[in-house]
């Protein structure tokens, strides 16, 4: 059964065309995620089909009776009304006000945070079955578990699903087909996320394979033109016809990518040494006891629900606050990046090259060309009708991907990322990857991205209620699986031993392979061990030169103790993982 099908509708805004004659639709039980650039015309998309906007062009019919909920990027909230009054008094609504961290239903909305105006939203569009859910950016501002919770929660309706989100592993689990917005148009695939990235590699295989044919095709073809007029008689004019269009063809002119060739300066042994670190709110200590030396070359993800310490712990290490307890040391040598969750004040009517000259009229590449601001600016996809314009005018996208390019473009060694997906579109954030894995300064990331943590990081801290943080080689899904397997001893995680030798087999007796996420923690013990065995090395020598300075000495040997049980705990992991990889 069809609920609602756009037949040609076209969106326009001042001069961006965001949907030109698109047509589209959704059936009962689908799950439907939508992507594409910012500023592509993805939430216009979702205002269309919600009936919050009505197109220029076009006509959007939804079925009878189907019933429609909607969460916008935005929520538009009444601030005087109470919680429990924004759900509507419901048991159930306060039940998922609980769910999503907010227990005191007696609060008033204009009391609450952006991110917790839209959990109060959240709530709202959950508490009732529909037909149709429409869930613009759900995860922004949701701690891990219950993103978790709430993909469970998706995956249960009975309903249809349509969704915008920069989560890829949600996207993965969620939708069932994949809609993709670029330059006005809507390109469908069918299944998952991870369908959709085969789809598109298999699509522009073809299209550079078409290319190569194209060029080989008009090469032969300019070579019989240039044979001379008598080849060109009145029998083979339509050839000569046929070349030229062929010669002017080309392939559709390819999107402008990020380009992110930023440099970093060099950043000597000291990065920065935290010392028995706390930190407190009041009376209660977000942070205690916290010991750690940031090594030159650290990738590190810090997780934990909301209001654990996350962004304190970053700020500790950034020198933008000073501990309670305990002392934070930092390297000479060390120039903090902080890309933080908060936009930075800028005077909306700042013209955007202006915000950009503020932290830089000159930058050398990591290539070693030298560019100015708008070159960078290029880089990052803003254009020059775009740098003249105003900083209040971005979008929320675009505002961020300029935050970045002012962190980047001050060449910082040590960069510091407060949830630092919100808000960017897929392909800006694989650019970011990218960078992030060939960067040779250190990184500390708070993020509740999944997808990001498991791509470029090689440890994890976690943030824990108590206020300690405790270290996790590997990724994400690492960290994943030995919080499930301290919580369950009894669980999967810890399956009966195999035989010495034995290949790890799946239920139905054939060997496994390894997932996408255990490839990714692979990739990161790989990293890992021989950095782990390096500080081995260090800590054996320092504590034999410790002689009887028996504070030194005893400091030096708990860490060579914990770095030891990390050691084991990686190469053990290791080894497994490789014996299923060598299947």
């Amino acid at each position: 059964m069809n609920l609602v099908s756009l037949d040609r509708v076209t969106k326009r805004y001042a001069e961006k065309l965001p949907l030109d004659a698109v047509s589209f639709g959704i059936d009962e039980g689908e799950r439907v995620g939508v992507i594409g650039r910012n500023g592509s015309g993805k939430s216009t998309l979702l205002r269309l089909v919600a009936g919050v906007e009505t197109p220029d062009s076009g006509r959007v019919v939804l079925g009878n009776s189907v019933r429609v909920r909607y969460l916008p990027q935005e929520p538009d909230l009444d601030p005087v009304a109470t919680l429990a009054e924004a759900v509507g008094g419901r048991r159930e609504g306060e039940a998922m006000l609980s769910r999503l961290a907010l227990p005191d239903a007696s609060l008033r909305v204009g009391a609450l945070s952006g991110g917790q105006r839209k959990r109060v939203a959240l709530a709202q569009v959950l508490d009732e079955d529909t037909e149709l859910l429409i869930l613009d950016e759900p995860t922004n501002h949701l701690d891990v578990d219950v993103v978790e919770w709430l993909e469970d929660r998706l995956r249960a309706r009975r309903g249809a699903l349509l969704l915008v989100t920069h989560d890829r592993y949600a996207l993965d689990r969620l939708a069932t087909r994949m809609v993709e917005v670029h330059r006005g148009r809507l390109a469908t695939f069918d299944g998952s996320y991870a369908d959709y990235l085969e789809a598109r590699l298999l699509r522009e295989t073809q299209a550079e394979a078409a290319e190569r044919r194209r060029q080989n095709r008009a090469r032969t073809e300019l070579e019989w033109l240039r044979r001379g007029p008598r080849a060109r008689t009145s029998k083979a004019r339509y050839r000569v016809e046929q070349a030229r269009t062929l010669i002017a063809s080309g392939p559709e002119e390819p999107d402008a990518g990020l380009d992110v060739d930023l440099p970093s300066r060099r950043l000597g042994g000291k990065v920065v040494n935290l010392h028995n670190v706390g930190k407190r709110y009041g009376d209660r200590w977000v942070l205690r006891g916290v010991e750690h030396r940031l090594a030159p070359d650290a990738r590190i993800g810090v997780v934990g629900p909301n209001g654990a310490g996350k962004t304190t712990l970053l700020r500790l290490i950034a020198g933008q606050i000073e501990p309670d307890a305990g002392k934070v040391s930092v390297g000479e040598t060390v120039a903090v990046g902080w890309y933080g969750q908060d936009p930075v004040p800028l005077p909306p009517d700042q013209r955007v090259i202006d915000a950009v000259r503020d932290v830089t009229l000159s930058t050398k590449l990591a290539s070693g060309v030298t560019v100015g601001p708008g070159q960078l600016l290029e880089r990052f996809l803003f254009d020059a009708e775009a740098q003249r314009g105003v900083v209040g005018e971005l979008s929320g996208g675009e505002r961020r991907r300029l935050e970045l390019l002012r962190v980047l473009a001050t060449a910082p060694n040590l960069l510091l990322l407060d949830e630092p997906t919100n808000d960017l579109d897929l392909d800006t954030l694989g650019v970011l990857e990218d960078y992030l894995d060939a960067w040779p300064g250190a990184l500390v990331v708070a993020s509740h991205d999944r997808y990001l943590l498991d791509r470029v990081c090689d440890d994890v801290f976690a943030v824990e209620p108590d206020g300690a943080v405790r270290h996790h080689p590997g990724g994400w899904s690492a960290y994943r699986a030995a919080s499930a397997a301290w919580a369950d001893p009894t669980s999967a995680a810890f399956p009966p031993a195999a035989a010495p030798g034995a290949r790890p087999k799946t239920p139905d007796g054939r060997p496994r392979k390894l997932a996408f996420h255990e490839r990714r923690e692979l990739e990161s013990l790989t990293r890992s061990v021989p950095r782990l065995e390096a500080r081995k090395a260090e800590l054996t020598v320092a504590l034999q030169s410790a002689g009887d300075d028996y504070e030194t000495a005893r400091r030096t040997g708990e860490e060579l103790t914990a770095v030891l049980a990390e050691l084991e705990a990686a190469e053990t992991r290791w080894l497994e993982l490789q014996m299923i990889g060598d299947t």
